[in-house]
């Protein structure tokens, strides 16, 4: 007799939950420009995969394995990507009548003039052309897997470091997903003052490959809804115009290493799914970490601690973490992870040495134990910085040692093998000391040096390495954590380029509840721009994301924190802090003491802890393949044309689905049903067949949540 989906789905998530993490990639990673990819399976002549077979015509190179094909134009260089079952998947702009491919050295525009002959290579084939400018050039394509091709671009030994052009074709009707997951371009424009603007279809926008604060992942890949992924395998700066100055074409464009050999390649992922994409790019460039099942419950931090002392089982302890802890306890909230922001050590700018502060934080091993006796566990905030100028402190020691990057007297040059392992020592050895299980790694996409003239130890400038920066880093950590506490530990970052998946989960930025400085107006539009990055993130391969509760600065309007509690228990990472309180026992708004905010914070921070193993198996599994654990609709139902670009609906796995309130005020709210049975979360007698559309009424201390008819989830089968 076959088990029901519901109940296959509950052994598939214990067995997976049981498996240990198996890392897809080395640590040998790819934190050097134009990068490297992990070795993924080829043919073994024992027929477990298909050959490859390489055909030439009069105008034509065709490179086939299994169902999938790349015929490649001669002259004008151009490919054509097609699966047997779906037709053409992928083509260059233009194919065959224009030059989809050229490259600007000094200024000055080069093509691909002339082909001179093609010769067979491992996997496929490379096709030599003579350029405008009388060099040589090499354009290689080959399979790197059964469902992945490799282009590589190799303009020979000449001088200069040219930036290469590549442009695609957008078909009437394609979406584009992925690439950032701000919903702008602008770089302050989503964390001062959030617009009713965009989608996850980029479609129409220039997406800049140059980590920018504060919302700070970045990718340099994307997925379309034609059923392919492109990936261009670097680190440095490019763009990418997706229909906004032409309508039918996306143009790729990046700056290449100087003296680098090749100079550039890309991926064509040819999934077909969504899930099938990011399995194959995950392979390349890494797999997702897990954290432990106890991060995927609530996050308790404060932006800044004041000074003041409050009793706490019998020691006078910092204030507003005794209010934190005691409040928690009165009220019935459930104790998750507390999370110590800057400044909690002493000296410059509270973070010169790996050390309690003894004024803000007295007693801070009694405090530490008060915690971990109520099952918390202690996150602690980190910045790339060495500062302080006591002979004992940080900045001294970097002095020193030379750990600075160029220039500067505050980052660390984490290229300079002295200075990484000085730091990692560092970090091991106060986590062990204090019983500290994870790091919120803040920076890393502003102000450290970024310039052509300035040179890292390992010989990249600062412009090379700017992508970059943050992933030495967050290795550093991830690797101090590893030694010190095995898999027992989360690293939560800001900034983010491909490969971060590997070291880090993510929370979005200082994404804002209220805008101005002095009058502080209220806005929802922080809400609704985080709701469209978690499902940005979902298509860059970054499964695990949270937010700021009610945004980094205060909130103005009672609202905001409300529809962002329900939003956050459905978020892999539910984090609850910022700018002042942050707490239904101290509002902002009157009342101050807010019971139905109190009654909202509980609510949600319980269901969010209910959903912890669930989430957690999930995350598993996407460790495994790098699938995504929030899915925009589209994912399961890419035919369904009402779901392509919409942004403020998704499903958890694959059984609840939820569709955030965003707007302050709002009573009731619009919701899609895809194809499928559900089951009203409130009310699991009323059926839901889709796809339709509803009205849903939504008070304040409602979420529209729906679950898929069976599944297991909530601890209980549907």
């Amino acid at each position: 007799m076959r088990a029901s989906a519901g109940l296959w789905d509950l052994v598939l998530l214990r067995m997976f939950a049981s498996l240990p993490f198996v890392p897809s990639c080395s640590d040998d990673t790819r934190e050097r420009t134009a990068g490297g990819y992990c070795p993924q399976p080829t043919d073994t002549g024992q027929g477990r995969l298909p050959a490859v077979v390489t055909r030439e015509d009069a105008d034509s190179v065709t490179i086939s394995k299994g169902s999938l094909s790349i015929l490649v134009w001669k002259e004008p260089f151009g490919w054509r990507c097609a699966a047997k079952e779906r037709g053409v998947v992928a083509e260059s702009y233009a194919f065959g009548t224009d030059h989809s491919f050229f490259y600007i050295r000094e200024g000055r525009t080069s093509r691909l003039s002339h082909y001179k002959h093609w010769q067979k290579i491992s996997g496929g084939a490379a096709l030599t052309y003579e350029t405008s400018e009388g060099a040589d050039a090499v354009i290689s394509l080959s399979f790197h897997t059964a469902q992945t091709i490799r282009v590589t671009a190799d303009l020979g030994a000449t001088s200069g470091s040219p930036q290469l052009v590549q442009d695609v074709r957008l078909f009437p009707e394609e979406a584009i997903y992925g690439l950032m997951e701000r919903i702008d371009a602008d770089q302050y424009l989503s964390e001062i003052e959030p617009q009713e603007i965009g989608s996850i279809d980029r479609r129409g926008e220039i997406a800049p490959m140059w980590i920018l604060p504060t919302i700070g992942v970045y990718t340099p890949f994307y997925h379309s809804s034609n059923g392919y992924g492109l990936y261009v395998d670097t680190t440095l700066p490019g763009e990418f115009d997706v229909g906004r100055s032409v309508t039918d074409r996306l143009r790729f464009r990046f700056e290449t290493p100087q003296g680098g050999e090749p100079a550039l390649s890309y991926f064509l992922f040819c999934g077909p799914t969504h899930d099938g994409i990011l399995d194959e790019y995950t392979g390349l460039t890494g797999r997702p970490f897990i954290p432990p099942p106890w991060a995927f419950k609530h996050f308790r931090w404060r932006d800044e601690l004041s000074y003041g002392r409050a009793p706490l089982d019998d020691h006078m302890i910092n204030a507003q973490v005794a209010e934190d802890v005691s409040y928690y306890e009165q009220l019935g909230i459930p104790a998750g992870n507390y999370l110590f922001d800057r400044p909690w050590t002493p000296g410059q700018e509270g973070f010169a040495e790996f050390a309690w502060d003894p004024l803000r934080l007295p007693n801070a091993g009694a405090m530490l134990r008060s915690l971990l006796e109520r099952g918390y566990h202690v996150m602690t905030w980190a910045g790339p910085w060495a500062i302080g100028t006591r002979p004992w402190q940080n900045g001294s020691e970097a002095t020193r040692g030379d750990y600075y990057a160029p220039e500067s007297n505050r980052y660390i040059d984490f290229t300079n093998p002295a200075a990484y392992q000085w730091w990692k020592d560092k970090v091991k050895r106060f986590v062990l000391e204090n019983h500290v299980h994870g790091w919120k790694l803040d920076r890393a996409d502003e102000d450290h040096p970024s310039l052509p003239s300035q040179r890292y130890y390992n010989g990249l400038t600062g412009r090379e390495l700017h992508n970059a920066y943050c992933l030495s880093y967050q290795r550093c950590f991830f690797e101090a954590m590893k030694e010190a506490w095995g898999d027992d530990f989360v690293n939560m970052a800001r900034a983010g380029w491909s490969g971060s998946q590997k070291y880090a989960v993510l929370w979005g930025g200082d994404t804002r509840g209220a805008v101005g400085v002095f009058d502080c107006r209220s806005t929802d539009l922080g809400l609704r721009s985080v709701i469209i990055a978690q499902l940005n993130a979902a298509f860059m391969g970054f499964p695990i994301w949270g937010s700021d509760t009610g945004g980094y600065q205060e909130f103005r309007d009672r609202e905001v924190f409300a529809r962002w509690l329900e939003f956050s228990a459905f978020c892999p990472l539910m984090e609850i802090g910022g700018v002042g309180a942050h707490a239904p026992w101290d509002m902002p708004t009157r009342p101050r003491y807010d019971s139905e905010l109190i009654a909202i914070y509980r609510t949600y921070a319980k269901l969010h802890h209910e959903l912890a193993p669930y989430t957690h198996a999930h995350a598993v599994m996407s460790g495994l393949d790098g699938r995504a654990i929030v899915r925009p609709l589209v994912f399961d139902h890419p035919d369904d044309p009402v779901v392509g670009s919409m942004g403020d609906e998704y499903c958890l796995g694959k059984a609840p689905l939820a569709a955030p309130v965003w707007q302050a005020g709002a009573r009731q709210r619009r919701v899609s049903i895809p194809s499928g049975t559900f089951l009203d979360y409130r009310d699991p007698h009323l059926v839901i067949t889709g796809p339709q559309a509803l009205v849903a009424d939504v008070p304040l201390e409602r979420i529209p949540l729906y679950v898929r008819k069976g599944a297991t989830v909530f601890g209980r089968f549907w």
